[in-house]
């Protein structure tokens, strides 16, 4: 599995008896209580009995979430002699937590008698790191869409719930995004149908379609089944408007199957809609096909791939790269997509913070900056040749994104060389 295991639960549970042989005590902590402060000696060794804790990395004011634990993990990570990181460190109760609490020197002990669980603490920091490594990537290399996608994706995978309680400040502290862009991601997704959102809840409806957006490092992962999670998620008025009307943005979410043919389709297929009471729905083409329909040859069900957020515009994105100059190829291009313009122009800006019409600019601005300060050619020509369709357009746009006219350009150019 390579999805960051952001919650921790169970893996302590076979040696819980051992702790209550020893000198314990039990401790309660409420919402917000801190269980272990940065910057104070780690001097016990805590088995959740009860309840969800945060691991944190505290600087300052501010907050960096990293995982959750639950009952059956140890908190906090076992360190030898001469590692010092609990500076950094923090371990704060996210509901009602009850602990089974014993000394440092009584754990090693158990860890002298019982060397399974020094393996256990061993894996159990390899997990750490492994989730460490994935947040810099995270931070590194992902999208903000990506970000929110990919910790939504790995939270139902981990898990194998599809609901969960979590406040928009501690979404906002996983992913690493401010409250504006993460409110843009979300309703993105929302408007994807692949998520439902209450105050404080989040629903996954289209897991299968959530992961597509996450970041490719963790589109490997295997689904979890999750018994709270029914094609119901999506009531069938919704399914039903989606298939009369062929919504796209459905495709992904659910599939349909037609009694009297044996054929099932995705929303958007293009074939005649069927009588409603010979619909039924499914979650996935899988399931579809293990109850004995086919696929349908029209819009090829089984072979579908919802994958806007990589490769469509990784496709998009080069052939601007290569047409930028080109108003009408571009026009034509992007028509023969079959995507509302709006809708496209709103997932390319997710992927790269650009809408595609404020991406050829900058291409023709850089393309025409470069003939004015390597080549003489009259700047007429320049326009002509970086795209603008007129003498005017040009020297108008030019002077705003880099005030200063074409000509004054040209000339600060040659005095910097």
């Amino acid at each position: 599995m390579s999805a960051p295991l952001y919650h921790l639960a169970g893996d302590f549970e076979p040696y819980r008896p051992l702790f209550l042989q020893r000198s314990y005590h039990i401790y309660h902590y409420k919402p917000g209580d801190i269980i272990f402060e940065s910057h104070t000696e780690w001097n016990c060794m805590m088995y959740i009995n009860s309840g969800t804790a945060k691991l944190s990395i505290i600087q300052s004011d501010r907050e960096k979430l990293l995982a959750f634990y639950r009952e059956g993990y140890i908190i906090p990570y076992y360190l030898p002699e001469g590692i010092d990181i609990s500076h950094l460190i923090q371990f704060t109760a996210d509901s009602d937590v009850t602990v089974i609490k014993i000394s440092r020197q009584d754990f090693e002990d158990l860890l002298i008698q019982k060397p399974e669980l020094y393996n256990h603490l061993y894996f159990s920091s390899w997990r750490l790191l492994h989730l460490l490594t994935h947040e810099v990537e995270s931070q590194s290399f992902d999208t903000g869409l990506e970000k929110v996608a990919t910790f939504l994706y790995t939270y139902f995978e981990n898990t194998g719930y599809a609901q969960f309680e979590i406040s928009t400040r501690d979404l906002q502290s996983f992913v690493g995004l401010n409250r504006t862009n993460l409110s843009k991601y979300l309703s993105f997704l929302i408007h994807a149908h692949v998520i439902e959102k209450e105050r404080g809840l989040i629903k996954i409806i289209a897991p299968e379609k959530l992961r597509n957006f996450c970041s490719e490092r963790v589109t490997r992962c295997d689904i979890v089944p999750s018994k709270d999670l029914k094609h119901s998620a999506v009531f069938e008025e919704k399914k039903w408007a989606a298939i009369c009307s062929r919504d796209k943005t459905y495709d992904g979410v659910f599939w349909y199957g037609v009694k009297s043919t044996g054929i099932f389709c995705m929303p958007s297929c293009e074939s005649k809609p069927p009588l409603r009471e010979n619909i039924e729905y499914f979650d996935s083409p899988e399931e579809a096909i293990d109850v004995g329909y086919r696929a349908c040859e029209c819009c090829r069900p089984d072979q579908f791939s919802y994958n806007p957020n990589r490769e469509l515009l990784k496709q998009i994105h080069e052939y601007l790269d290569e047409h930028f100059c080109e108003t009408e190829a571009i026009k034509s291009y992007l028509n023969d997509l079959s995507l509302h313009s709006k809708y496209l122009s709103k997932l390319f800006k997710m992927q790269y913070d650009i809408t595609p019409h404020a991406y050829v600019q900058e291409k023709r601005f850089e393309k025409a900056a470069q003939l004015l300060s390597e080549t003489d050619m009259n700047i007429l020509d320049v326009a002509l040749s970086s795209g603008f369709n007129s003498m005017s357009n040009f020297y108008n746009k030019f002077k705003n994104y880099y005030g200063m006219s074409p000509t004054q350009y040209r000339e600060s150019e040659k005095t910097t060389l």
